[in-house]
C-alpha cells in the first residue's frame, strides 16, 4: 500500500474512531478490553484496508479518552491475534483481514472440514482412555464395561489458534488408537486405516459460547469474546456412534462458512 493509500485509510480510522462510544467507567469489563473491542470494530470495517495505518498512541488517547498504558493494553492484544502490527519508527498497522474458513459436512472431522484450501495443523493437549461418564455412555451408546477415549486439541488454521476440541471415541472400537495419535494426524485417518471404521453420518449442533479461561489463553482472546460452540455425534454405517465431540471455534480471523456435500 502507498503512503498516500496509508494516509487515506489513516483519515478512514480516525473518523471511525471518533464516532466510537465512549468507554463504561462503571462497567466490571476492564477499561482495555473495552479499547480492543472498540479498536477491533474499527479495523473490521469493510471501509478499513489492510497495511492501513492507525492512529499513534498519543493520539489513540486522545480519541478514546484513556490513558496511554489502557491503549498499550488494547494493542498489545491485537498483536497477539495477529489483527495489527508495530513496525518500529513506522507505526501501528492493521493487518491481513481475515479469511472465511468452508466447513464442509464431509464426516471427516474438524481437521478434514476446515483444511481444504488452507493449512491447518494440530497439537494434542490431552489423550487418555478412562472410564465414561454418564453423558458419554448415552451419546456413544458404550456397552458395559466399554471405557472411552479423549483427545483434547488445538487447532491452527495458516499458523493463528483457531479452535480447541474435544473428541471421544467408542473405547472399545479402536483398541490401542492412542499409539497412533500425533500433532497433526488426523484421527478419522487413523480409524480408517487401522480400523477400516467410517464415520459414514453425523448430527452436528452449534451455538454461542464463552470460553473458559483454559481455553481463551489457548486461543490468545479474552473470556469476554463470544465463540461458536460445535457439538458433533458420529455414526458408522452400522449406525453406532463412533464419536463425540465439543469444540469452540474462535472467529476472531475468520469466518465460518458451513454448508453440505
Amino acid at each position: 500500500m502507498r503512503a498516500s493509500e496509508q494516509d487515506k485509510d489513516a483519515g478512514a480510522i480516525h473518523a471511525l474512531l471518533e464516532q466510537a462510544s465512549p468507554v463504561d467507567r462503571t462497567s466490571s469489563l476492564p477499561l482495555w478490553v473495552q479499547i480492543k473491542e472498540r479498536l477491533l470494530g474499527v479495523i473490521m470495517d469493510v471501509s478499513v484496508q489492510a497495511n492501513a495505518r492507525l492512529p499513534s498512541e498519543n493520539t489513540l488517547c486522545d480519541l478514546l479518552g484513556v490513558s496511554r498504558p489502557i491503549i498499550r493494553m488494547a494493542l498489545d492484544a491485537l498483536v497477539t491475534q495477529g489483527l495489527i502490527s508495530k513496525v518500529p519508527r513506522q507505526g501501528i498497522f492493521v493487518s491481513q483481514k481475515r479469511q472465511e474458513v468452508d466447513y464442509v459436512s464431509h464426516n471427516k472431522g474438524l481437521f478434514g472440514e476446515i483444511a481444504k484450501g488452507y493449512s491447518v495443523t494440530t497439537k494434542v493437549l490431552l489423550v487418555e482412555r478412562a472410564n465414561p461418564t454418564e453423558d458419554e455412555v448415552k451419546k456413544l451408546q458404550l456397552p458395559p464395561p466399554a471405557d472411552v477415549l479423549r483427545v483434547r486439541r488445538i487447532y491452527y488454521v495458516d499458523g493463528v489458534a483457531t479452535a480447541v476440541s474435544t473428541l471421544r471415541l467408542a473405547g472399545h472400537r479402536v483398541p490401542g488408537i492412542e499409539a497412533w495419535i500425533k500433532d497433526s494426524v488426523s484421527v478419522y485417518g487413523i480409524m480408517q486405516e487401522r480400523f477400516s471404521l467410517t464415520v459414514t453420518d453425523s448430527e452436528r449442533w452449534f451455538e454461542a459460547v464463552m470460553p473458559t479461561r483454559e481455553e481463551a489463553e489457548l486461543l490468545g482472546i479474552t473470556t469476554g469474546q463470544p465463540l461458536i460452540g460445535i457439538e458433533s455425534i458420529g455414526r458408522t454405517k452400522d449406525g453406532l456412534p463412533i464419536e463425540y465431540y465439543n469444540t469452540v471455534y474462535s472467529t476472531t480471523k475468520s469466518r465460518l462458512r458451513v454448508t453440505a456435500g
